[in-house]
Order: structure tokens, then C-alpha cells, then sequence
């Protein structure tokens, strides 16, 4: 379910399934019907489990920050269907989304595609009246059988590969990286971060298959203590990256390499000044985000975030007891996640929250293996009364629930960045 989606669906009496359905057919079929606007753009595409949308953001930020005109399609909304489709750094308004729904309709898409699928086709058609310089594109789920990959990329970006949405992926970490090494396309190069092995040999091959150049990251470029270097010679010192964790600075190094690429291939000038403000400047809401020096929101929802969120706390905050508050959607590895948390903190609060995928507070607490377990249906209310200078309190796990929480969150606690 997509936030305020089917609001426009019923508005224009269009209908879509709330399913997920992999393949490209109806996909292809539909962008017929409206032209094929996918077709006349340059996209960077870029698949992953985790850290598609902070290399996705730090791109942009670098990007615009050279006055690139950009457009981006991130996946899932954080908010609602708007922060979804994003034109230079703004969400797409009311009256924009009004229109391409109404072309849609026009063009006889009701009833043909899935959710994801009529959203993806809306995103192209509006992308192809900004008319953006660049596109950056997230797909939905895997890679090759996902509604994103219709197109022909300049590049193709994949952060990280673990297991993740195994009843369509597949049970091991090969059947994964063969669903995310489909956005590799003939001659057009990728760039990779640091993968497990198996994996790693999965996008190698294809890549080998495909002839495309595959630039790795630790090997043809690095990021480390602030330095970016390339096997091309390309240096940029004296680079912050505002978003906590390791992880972060390869999804950092992923962002650089793609930028520089992209903007000699469009013959525009790079400026590293520029480079530096855009990345300094990256924002992403529920990504280890700072609510207050005490309270901290990550939408860390498979095994692979959690652990990143788990060495990042150990990194910020090591001798610092933590409560955790956290929410669950269904079909998620709650055991392995809960395991990775329990590794820093024995505190648990688990939250129920209105969504008709979530898992009840107390599913959860009988999962939990922790000394110290509370159920709440009021969140805000028990972190205002528990919120303590020692102990950080971090709220995880589903974005719907951070979604849910965050401008309420702002509003009470005093941080106005929004």
C-alpha cells in the first residue's frame, strides 16, 4: 500500500492491484500506450538491499549542487506517494501528479498493471514533461524482473546485496545477486560497494557477459579519511559525509565515482568545491537521523540495516545503554533483526502502528529474546516519559512507522529540520 495513492486512483477512477507481480511485460505494454516517455531520458539506475536511497541522495545532492537539473524515483515513499517521485529536489505537487493520472487514464492503463507498476510508468511521464538533465531511479525489488528495468541506463550502480524478500528473490545470496545483476546492460558500465563474495561473482560474470566495465569499490576507487581517489587519477580531499556510519562512506565513494562519470560523459564542468557542498548538504529523514542528542530514527527493517545500524550505535555511542522502539511489518526476518539489536541493548518497547501488514506488539515480544520488553500503542507518549540524557533511544525498524512518528517526533521534541 502506498500512502495517498489510491486517493488519485479513486479521483480518476483508475484501477491498479495491490500486489507484487515480477516481469516486464505489462510494464512494457502500458508505456506503449503513453509513448514511451522512459525512453528519452539519462537515467543512473541503481539496485540494492540496502543504501540505494543514500547513494540516490548524495547524487543528487552533488548533482544539483552543479545546477544539474535532476529528477529522482525512490522506492518506498517515506511520507506518502509524493516524496516518491521527486523533480530537482522537490516532491512532485498535487496538480503534477493530477496530470499525468489523467493521461494515464486516458491512455486506457486502467486495470492493466500492478501499484508499483502504474506508479513507475506515472514517474516516467512525468519525468519526461520536466525534463530533467538526469534521472536517478531506484527499483522496487530485485532488479531484473522490477517494473524500473525497461530502460537503458548510462550507468548502473548496485550499494549492497544480501537476502531480502526471499519468496521472490530466491533462499541464497547467488539467486539474490542474479535478480540485482539484471540492471547490468550491454557495454554500459557499473559500479559496485563491497558485496560477500558469491555474490560479487554473480555481477562479475554478468558483467563480463555483457562486456560492461565493472568498477569496484577498495579496487578502482576508495573513500577513506575524507579522500576520494579513482584509478583514473581523480583525487578530492577534505569531503564530510553527514550520514553516520561506515556504510555511508561506501554508499559516499559509490555516489562520487557515478557523479564524476556521468557528468564527463554529459561534457559537464566539475567542480570540487561543489562536490564537497552537495555531499556536506545530504539529508535523507530516517536514516540514523537525529531527533534530539538522545533520540534517533533508522528505518533499519531487513538483518543486513540492522547490523549496519548496530555498528553504527557501537561506533557513536559505545558505552551508551539503548532502548529500542520498534515496529514490524510482516514477512520480515523479525528474529534475525531482533538478535542484531539484542547484541547492544536488552531495553525493547515494540510499538503497534496502523498499517494492515504490521506485526502486533506483543507477536513481537514474544520473538524477543530480551531481559526488558514493553508493548505500546502511543510511542511518542512513552519515549516523551522514558526520553533520559542516559540512555539513546533509537525507533526502528518499518518506514511506514517512522513515517508515521517523525513530524510528530520533530514537532514535540524542538528539531525543526524537515
Amino acid at each position: 500500500m502506498i500512502p495517498k495513492f489510491n486517493e488519485y486512483k479513486q479521483r480518476f477512477q483508475m484501477e491498479s492491484k495491490n500486489t507484487i507481480e515480477p516481469g516486464l511485460d505489462a510494464i512494457t505494454n502500458a508505456l506503449q500506450k503513453v509513448g514511451n516517455p522512459h525512453l528519452n531520458l539519462q537515467i543512473i539506475h541503481v539496485a540494492g538491499t540496502n543504501g540505494k536511497g543514500s547513494t540516490i541522495s548524495m547524487m543528487n545532492a552533488m548533482l544539483q549542487e552543479h545546477g544539474v537539473k535532476t529528477a529522482c524515483f525512490y522506492s518506498p515513499c517515506f511520507m506518502d506517494v509524493h516524496d516518491q517521485i521527486q523533480l530537482n529536489g522537490h516532491y512532485i505537487s498535487s496538480q503534477q501528479l493530477d496530470e499525468v493520472f489523467k493521461q494515464a487514464k486516458e491512455a486506457g492503463l486502467s486495470g492493466l498493471l500492478t501499484d508499483f507498476e502504474l506508479l513507475t510508468v506515472l514517474a516516467f511521464m512525468a519525468f519526461e514533461q520536466f525534463q530533467p538533465q538526469i534521472v536517478l531511479l531506484e527499483t522496487g525489488m530485485g532488479g531484473r524482473f522490477d517494473s524500473t528495468n525497461v530502460i537503458t541506463p548510462i550507468i548502473s550502480v548496485i550499494p549492497s546485496i544480501a537476502l531480502e524478500h526471499e519468496q521472490f528473490l530466491g533462499n541464497s545470496i547467488e539467486e539474490v545477486a542474479f535478480h540485482k545483476a539484471g540492471i547490468i546492460k550491454q557495454g554500459i558500465p557499473v559500479i559496485i560497494g563491497v558485496l560477500e563474495g558469491d555474490a560479487e561473482e554473480v555481477l562479475v560474470k554478468e558483467a563480463l557477459e555483457l562486456q560492461s566495465p565493472l568498477w569496484k569499490i577498495n579496487k578502482d576507487f576508495s573513500f577513506i579519511n575524507g579522500n576520494y581517489d579513482n584509478y583514473e587519477g581523480q583525487h578530492i580531499s577534505n569531503l564530510t559525509v553527514p550520514l553516520l556510519g561506515q556504510h555511508q562512506l561506501n554508499n559516499a565513494a559509490l555516489a562520487i565515482r557515478t557523479v564524476l562519470y556521468v557528468m564527463d560523459k554529459l561534457h559537464i564542468n566539475i567542480n570540487e568545491d561543489l562536490i564537497r557542498n552537495g555531499l556536506s548538504k545530504t539529508f535523507i529523514p530516517g536514516r540514523f537521523e537525529k531527533i534530539t542528542d538522545t533520540l534517533y530514527f533508522d528505518g533499519a527493517h531487513n538483518p543486513a540495516s540492522a547490523r549496519a545500524l548496530v555498528d553504527t550505535v557501537k561506533e557513536f555511542f559505545p558505552n551508551t545503554p539503548i532502548h529500542f522502539y520498534v515496529g514490524m511489518i510482516k514477512g520480515k526476518d523479525v528474529e534475525k533483526i531482533l538478535r542484531i539489536f539484542e547484541e547492544i541493548s536488552s531495553n525493547f518497547t515494540f510499538v503497534d502502528f496502523e498499517d494492515n501488514r504490521s506485526m502486533s506488539s506483543s507477536a513481537l515480544s514474544k520473538i524477543s529474546e530480551s531481559h526488558f520488553v514493553y508493548m505500546t500503542k502511543e510511542p511518542l507518549e512513552s519515549i516523551e516519559k522514558n526520553l533520559s540524557k542516559t540512555h539513546t533511544t533509537i525507533v526502528t525498524g518499518s518506514l511506514y512507522l517512522l513515517s508515521e512518528m517523525r513530524l510528530k517526533a520533530l514537532e514535540m521534541f524542538g528539531n525543526h529540520q524537515i
